[in-house]
């Protein structure tokens, strides 16, 4: 802080105009990283809602009803509900914006930190690079760790914060 101070200083005695970088527009970050997460979320949601045997791609046998059920409740319509609530918040963002952001910040982060502790526990692996049908269901939760939950909690925190104190959402 007293570097910066004494930066300001020198330029004001030496009248040299100050250049500020253009602010990222933080409401169109947010509204970006809540739309992906609504496209992502309603999209696979409606997919297992509407094909709740694909989920075998992950290594569930859904052997009887109960189970298949189970998946088109919670990983699809509960998905897609959650998809919907990310959208509202780039739809409506003076209500919805900062809910959506806090609750997807704390799903991803839910999610990235169980599958650690899971990979941990159950002695799974971190590597996601293979590639081909065999290797599936081991490189799905290291990948879905690296390439959407953990990039995706940052971001959505980052988000959250930027546009804390932005005027065109209710404080």
């Amino acid at each position: 802080m007293p570097l910066l101070f004494f930066f300001e200083k020198i330029h004001r005695v030496l009248k040299i105009p100050v250049k500020t970088a253009q602010p990222v527009n933080t409401m169109k970050f947010a509204k970006i990283m809540l739309s992906i997460t609504a496209a992502i979320w309603i999209i696979y949601g409606g997919w297992l809602f509407l094909n709740p045997l694909g989920l075998r791609y992950m290594g569930y046998e859904l052997n009887n009803w109960s189970a298949i059920v189970e998946v088109q409740a919670m990983y699809g319509l509960a998905e897609v509900a959650l998809g919907i609530f990310a959208l509202l918040g780039v739809l409506k963002p003076r209500i919805y914006m900062h809910p959506a952001l806090l609750l997807w910040c704390m799903i991803y982060t839910g999610l990235w930190v169980g599958r650690v502790i899971g990979i941990i526990q159950w002695e799974g692996t971190f590597d996601f690079f293979a590639f081909g049908p065999d290797a599936l269901p081991d490189t799905y939760n290291p990948g879905a760790l690296f390439v959407l939950e953990l990039p995706s909690s940052a971001l959505m925190l980052i988000a959250l914060i930027k546009t804390k104190s932005h005027p065109e959402l209710n404080h």
